[in-house]
């Protein structure tokens, strides 16, 4: 130990933080971070059996603004109804009673909880990725077939509750952790037990068993990073996945923020729990930016448009792009959905039989993994005045790019967050720069 460190801290320079203290914290949440009066009073109407139609329209009327935000959801492209709904009475009769409670509770909620101004990367991403998450977690479930999209756009909406109250709580130490995550490119889940003991899924669970959500909530928001889930109810299994997949898809399109754009893995198990293939994955991402733009454009929020995105895409749209896989049989990473949903036209060959099977017109050749240094002797010089393709190589994991020797200008080493500004520089010549 160095000569005057300070024996009750860890090496992240704060003292070790007690399990029980943050479960007595979540306990009073109510005068740590209370809930907004329109929000307890949906709550207890969402507890009485006996509420009737009448009695929700009359609690949401009673918050102005409530009422004008639900009512522009309702109408907006992302439900598509067909005739303007103009009262509460209405939506509810339309959309039932379930919907309008969870709906009305949702916006309520999140909006008076992610209000933090102190996030380096602002309140506005924090609630734009807590949306985009809940858009994309309801187009998964609904192409799975889960019978009530709409909890999945709530459980998406509510997935990073707890991170409003770390703010709260323990702003130092989250901000801490978001730096750890971002400057030494460290494992997200494990840089917040390593700060705050708890991580934010579980967190976000007691949060909401706290104000009496249903159960279905909070045991979708405790699983929400598990890459496999071992038995379970099964709509808490499909909902759970979707919610999994649904933030990975937010972070994959850079919509909004929640501290890093660290893609998890993409297992088999996931897509086979939902009973969906890439392809149909690939259409929902290539949905979401459209969904999430029409369910937000109504609430006059700022910052729906991604303009990295629509650049992309646009680049993309006229584009082959190869993606390189490990093994034969092997699947893509999660990186390789954007480009297969955004892409003319993508394939997948195996590592071992490129590059004599790429003889296509590829305008980009995609690798991702964990290290880079299996493929970059493969890599063809790219010249001057050679026709190669440019490579784009994400890697999951931190690495040292001054180890790694790039064959040519052609050759973009990425990772390990996925950020649309990087992919913009690789891949448009007239901004490309050298990475390395």
């Amino acid at each position: 130990m160095k000569a005057g460190a300070d024996p009750s801290k860890n090496k992240t320079g704060f003292e070790p933080l007690d399990a029980g203290l943050v479960r007595s914290m979540v306990a009073r949440i109510q005068e740590i971070l209370p809930l907004p009066n329109i929000v307890n009073s949906i709550l207890k109407t969402i507890n009485d059996p006996y509420a009737s139609l009448g009695r929700v329209a009359e609690t949401i009327l009673k918050d102005q603004a409530l009422t004008a935000k639900v009512l522009k959801v309702i109408n907006s492209a992302y439900y598509g109804v067909q005739t303007p709904v103009a009262t509460v009475s209405q939506a509810v009769s339309l959309l039932g009673l379930g919907k309008i409670k969870n709906l009305a509770m949702a916006i309520s909620l999140a909006e008076g909880l992610y209000r933090w101004s102190g996030l380096p990367f602002g309140r506005g991403a924090l609630w734009h990725h807590s949306q985009a998450c809940g858009v994309a977690t309801s187009l998964v479930a609904e192409a799975a077939g889960y019978p009530n999209p709409e909890e999945a756009l709530i459980a998406g909406l509510l997935h990073d509750i707890a991170k409003a109250l770390w703010t709260e709580l323990f702003p130092e130490r989250f901000l801490a952790a978001i730096k750890a995550v971002q400057m030494e490119g460290r494992d997200p889940l494990e840089v917040e037990i390593e700060y705050l003991t708890i991580p934010h899924a579980t967190v976000g669970a007691w949060m909401l068993e706290k104000w009496q959500l249903p159960e279905i909530f909070q045991k979708t928001v405790a699983l929400h990073h598990q890459s496999r889930v071992e038995g379970g109810d099964p709509p808490v299994v499909l909902l759970s996945r979707a919610l999994y997949l649904g933030n990975l898809l937010a972070k994959l399109l850079n919509l909004g923020e929640g501290g890093n754009y660290r893609l998890g893995p993409l297992p088999g198990d996931v897509l086979q729990d939902l009973n969906l293939s890439r392809l149909q994955i690939a259409e929902q991402v290539r949905a979401l930016p459209q969904a999430f733009f029409d369910f937000v454009e109504e609430l006059k929020l700022e910052g729906a448009r991604n303009a990295q995105l629509d650049t992309l895409s646009a680049w993309l749209e006229e584009r082959e792009v190869l993606i390189l896989v490990e093994e034969e049989d092997g699947e893509p990473g999660p990186g390789a959905l954007f480009f297969q949903a955004f892409a003319a036209q993508t394939r997948v060959v195996a590592l071992n039989d490129w590059p004599r099977a790429a003889q296509g017109k590829e305008s980009l050749v995609f690798w991702e993994g964990d290290n880079p240094e299996k493929i970059l002797p493969l890599l063809p010089l790219n010249g001057p005045g050679a026709a190669l393709p440019c490579f784009l190589l994400f890697c999951h994991r931190s690495f040292a790019r001054e180890n790694a020797a790039l064959p040519g200008p052609g050759v973009h080493l990425l990772g390990p967050e996925w950020r649309l500004d990087d992919l913009i520089k690789a891949v448009n010549p007239e901004r490309a720069v050298v990475s390395g």
